[in-house]
C-alpha cells in the first residue's frame, strides 16, 4: 500500500528530506563543514556505486537510496545558508561604518506601536560623504510618531542618519520570541529614529512592477473606504486583498475565539473562489488547441498578479501554485495530475524559493489543512447519505471544514494554546457568507465608476459584513465557547500525529497493525506527559522577568510561584510575560508573599532574600554612604527603578557573585552600570539586552 502511494507521488520523499535538512539548519547547531562532508561522502556512495556490476547495485540499491535521500537533506541545510542574506557579499551591515546614513525603502504601510511608529524597510544604498554603495538588506525602522512619518506610505524612501542595533526580544520563558520571528523573515538589525534624524527623497520609480502594484492596491483600498467605511472597512480589505492593518483588534479576537481568523487571511479558499470565477467567466473559451493553450496562460497571468497584489504571503503561494500545476496540467498538457503530487511538489518548489517558510505557521497550517481535505473529505462524506438535497449540502460543509481540522488541530493546540469549541457552526454561517462577500467586493471594484451601483453594492457588502461580524461576537460570548490553557509539547504532537495517522490508516484503510500503532502512541504520549510532570514537581529557579517599566522577581518551587518582588501587572502585560512562563513551568498557585521564599530584611536602600541557599539583595533607591569593615556577601544584587548608586560604591559594601540589571530601570543608567562592570571585570546580566534571567537552583 505505501509503496504503490510513494510511487504515485514522487515528490513525497525529495519534500520530507528536502524539510528535514531546512529544520535542521534553522533549528540544530550543525556546522557548515561537517554537512560538506557529508554531503561529499553521500555522493561519493552513489558515484562509487554506480561504476559496480548490475547485480551488486541491485543488491545495495537501498545504499544508493539513502545516500541520494542523504544528499537532498544537504541540499536543504545549503540552501538555508546560501540564502541567508547575512552571507552575501553586499549585506549592508558588513559595510556600514560610524557616520555613513541609510537610504532605505518603505516595505510595508506604517504602524503605530505605543509613542513610535513601526515599520520595515529595504536596504537600497550607503550614503557616506559624496558616494554612495549598493546594498541589500531589511531593517525595522522606529520613528518619532509626529504629523511627517504618519504621511510615510509604502514605496516611500528615506534617508536616516542613526545606528543600527540588534532586535529586542523579552527572553521571557514560553513568551513569543520577536526576534526569532524577525530572523525568519531575514530581518537581524532594527534602528531607531528621532525627528530630525530622517529626510523624505523622491519615489524611485525604476520598478514599474512594484509601482503598479502598489498603485493598484491603494485603488482598492480607496474604494472599500468610499463605499464601504467604518469598522467594516478593515475587514473588507483583510478579505480582499489580504490587507491586515486597518483590522480592529477586538473584531480580530472573535474570530480567533470561533475559529475562523482564516477567513480574515488570504488564502487557499480565497484562491479557490477566485479560480472557480475565472473558470466560469471563461467558460465561453473556445475549445481549440492554442485557444485552450492561451485561456490556461491568462488564468495563471491572473492568479499570480493577485498574489502579488496580495503581498505573497506563505499561504497565497501554496495555493498559487498548487492551481498553476492544475491549470499546466488541464489546459496546456491535457492531463490530471495527482493531488498529493501536486501538493508535494508546490511545497517543495516553494522551500526551494524560500526555505525558511517552512517555519511559517501559516505554511504549516495551510498545507497541513489541504493535506486533511484531500486525505479525509472523501471518507468523511460518504459516511452519512441524505436524500434531502440541503441536508446533503450541509453534510457536505460539514464533512469538508472536519477534514480540515483533522492533520490542524496538533499544530493548532501547540501555537495557541486554545481551541474553539463552536468553531463547526461559525464555519458553517461565515464561510459561505465570507464567500458571498469576496465576490461582491470584486463586484464593488468592476462598478466603481458607476457611483450608484457601487454605492448600493457597498451598503449591502457592509450590512452583510455586520451581521457577520455580530454573529461571530454572539458565539464567541457563548458559554464554554473557547477552551484555553492547553499545554502541549512538541513531543506531544508528534504523539497526536501518530495516533491520529493509524487511526485513519485502521479505519479507512483496513490497515489492522494501525490500532497498535494508535495505543503504542497514546503509550508514548503518556509516557513523556509523565516526565514532564514529574521534571516540573522538582523544580526550583528565580525568574527576573523582561518587563520595560516593571520588576517581577518570581521563585518557582515545583509547581508554585512564590512573587519575591514586582507590583501587579496590567491583564495585557499578565497575560503577555507572566501567564506563558506559568503555563511552560506548569504553575498551579501563585503566592504573593514574600516571606515564605525565605524571608526578607529589608535596609536603607535595599531588601535581601534568601532564595534556595543563595542571597539576593535588590537595591531600588540611594543607600548611604556607609562602608561597613566587613562587606555583606551576597550570590546576586539586583539593581531596579533606577537607584542613584556607583558600582564602585556598591563594592565598598557588597562581595557581589553576580550583577542583574533589570528592565525598569533607564538604558542609560544600565549602559554606565555596564561600562563600570567591564573596568572592573565584574560579572553581570542584563535584562533588557540579553532577554530574562533565570537560574536554576
Amino acid at each position: 500500500m505505501f509503496v504503490s502511494f510513494i510511487k504515485r507521488a514522487p515528490f513525497l520523499r525529495p519534500i520530507f528530506c528536502l524539510s528535514a535538512g531546512i529544520s535542521i539548519a534553522l533549528f540544530c547547531p550543525i556546522s557548515l563543514p561537517a554537512v560538506l562532508y557529508a554531503a561529499c561522502v553521500a555522493a561519493l556512495a552513489i558515484t562509487v556505486l554506480s561504476y559496480l556490476s548490475t547485480s551488486v547495485r541491485y543488491r545495495f540499491g537501498w545504499l544508493q537510496g539513502l545516500a541520494l535521500q542523504l544528499l537532498v537533506v544537504c541540499a536543504g541545510f545549503l540552501l538555508v545558508y546560501l540564502t541567508d542574506v547575512r552571507h552575501h557579499r553586499h549585506y549592508f551591515e558588513q559595510w556600514i561604518k560610524p557616520g555613513d546614513l541609510l537610504l532605505v525603502s518603505i516595505a510595508e504601510p506604517v504602524q503605530q506601536k505605543g509613542r513610535r511608529l513601526k515599520t520595515t524597510a529595504s536596504v537600497r544604498y550607503i550614503i557616506r560623504g559624496n558616494t554612495r554603495m549598493a546594498v541589500q538588506g531589511k531593517l525595522l525602522v522606529y520613528l518619532a510618531a509626529d504629523s511627517a512619518a504618519m504621511r510615510l506610505q509604502e514605496g516611500s524612501q528615506l534617508l536616516i542618519d542613526s545606528r543600527p542595533d540588534i532586535i529586542a526580544r523579552s527572553g521571557n520563558p514560553g513568551a513569543f520570541d520577536y526576534r526569532q520571528y524577525c530572523y525568519l523573515q531575514q530581518i537581524y538589525r532594527q534602528v531607531y529614529v528621532s525627528a530630525g534624524y530622517w529626510w523624505l527623497l523622491q519615489p524611485d520609480d525604476s520598478n514599474r512592477l512594484k509601482k503598479w502594484l502598489i498603485q493598484s492596491r491603494g485603488y482598492c483600498l480607496q474604494v472599500l473606504q468610499q463605499y464601504i467605511g467604518g469598522r467594516e472597512y478593515g475587514l473588507a480589505a483583510a478579505l480582499l486583498i489580504g490587507y491586515r492593518y486597518d483590522l480592529d483588534r477586538e473584531l480580530v479576537q472573535d474570530y480567533t475565539n470561533t475559529g475562523i481568523v482564516h477567513i480574515i487571511a488570504v488564502s487557499g479558499m480565497h484562491l479557490a473562489l477566485i479560480y472557480g470565477a475565472l473558470l466560469w467567466i471563461l467558460g465561453w473559451w473556445p475549445a481549440h488547441r492554442y485557444a485552450t493553450i492561451i485561456k490556461g496562460l491568462l488564468i495563471i497571468v491572473l492568479l499570480w498578479a493577485f498574489t502579488l497584489l496580495t503581498g505573497s504571503t506563505a499561504s497565497v503561494l501554496r495555493a498559487t501554485v498548487m492551481f498553476t500545476f492544475l491549470t499546466i496540467g488541464r489546459f496546456i498538457l491535457y492531463r490530471h495530475t495527482n493531488v498529493y503530487n501536486t501538493l508535494a511538489a508546490s511545497a517543495f518548489l516553494l522551500l526551494c524559493y524560500e526555505p525558511r517558510l517552512l517555519a511559517d505557521v501559516g505554511f504549516q497550517l495551510s498545507y497541513l489543512a489541504v493535506a486533511g481535505i484531500v486525505v479525509c473529505y472523501k471518507w468523511l462524506y460518504i459516511q452519512l447519505q441524505f436524500k434531502r438535497r440541503w441536508l446533503d449540502r450541509l453534510w457536505d460543509m460539514t464533512a469538508l471544514t472536519l477534514a480540515a481540522q483533522v492533520f490542524t488541530l496538533p499544530v493548532c493546540l501547540y501555537y495557541f494554546h486554545q481551541f474553539p469549541i463552536y468553531f463547526l457552526p461559525a464555519n458553517m454561517i461565515a464561510v459561505p457568507l465570507s464567500t458571498v462577500v469576496l465576490y461582491g467586493e470584486i463586484g464593488l471594484l468592476l462598478s466603481a465608476t458607476i457611483p450608484f451601483i457601487a454605492k448600493v453594492t457597498g451598503t449591502c457588502l457592509k450590512l452583510m459584513m455586520l451581521g457577520m461580524n455580530k454573529v461571530t461576537a454572539l458565539i464567541g460570548d457563548m458559554p464554554g465557547a473557547l477552551l484555553t490553557g492547553i499545554d502541549i509539547h512538541l513531543f506531544s504532537v508528534l504523539c497526536l500525529y501518530v495516533c491520529i495517522s493509524a487511526l485513519l490508516l485502521w479505519r479507512m484503510h483496513e490497515w489492522r497493525q494501525g490500532l497498535l500503532v494508535f495505543f503504542a502512541g497514546c503509550a508514548c504520549w503518556s509516557a513523556g506527559s509523565m516526565y514532564l510532570r514529574l521534571t516540573e514537581q522538582h523544580q526550583h529557579k528565580m525568574v527576573v522577568y523582561n518587563i520595560p517599566g516593571n520588576t517581577v522577581i518570581d521563585v518557582i518551587q515545583g509547581k508554585v510561584v512564590l512573587k519575591l518582588a514586582g507590583q501587579r501587572l496590567k491583564d495585557s502585560l499578565y497575560e503577555r510575560h507572566l501567564l506563558p512562563a506559568y503555563r511552560q513551568y506548569g504553575v498551579s498557585s501563585v503566592r504573593t508573599s514574600g516571606s515564605e521564599a525565605g524571608g526578607a530584611l529589608a535596609f536603607p536602600g535595599f531588601r535581601v532574600f534568601m532564595v534556595g541557599g543563595k542571597r539576593l539583595v535588590v537595591v531600588d533607591s540611594m543607600i548611604q554612604q556607609v562602608y561597613p569593615k566587613k562587606k555583606f556577601r551576597t550570590d546576586y544584587l539586583l539593581l531596579s527603578h533606577n537607584p542613584r548608586v556607583d558600582i564602585r560604591q556598591l563594592e565598598r559594601i557588597f562581595t557581589v557573585g553576580e550583577y542583574i540589571f533589570d528592565a525598569s530601570s533607564s538604558l542609560r543608567n544600565i549602559q554606565r552600570w555596564k561600562s563600570d562592570c567591564y573596568m572592573l571585570t565584574l560579572r553581570f546580566f542584563s535584562v533588557p539586552d540579553q532577554g530574562a534571567y533565570v537560574v536554576n537552583f
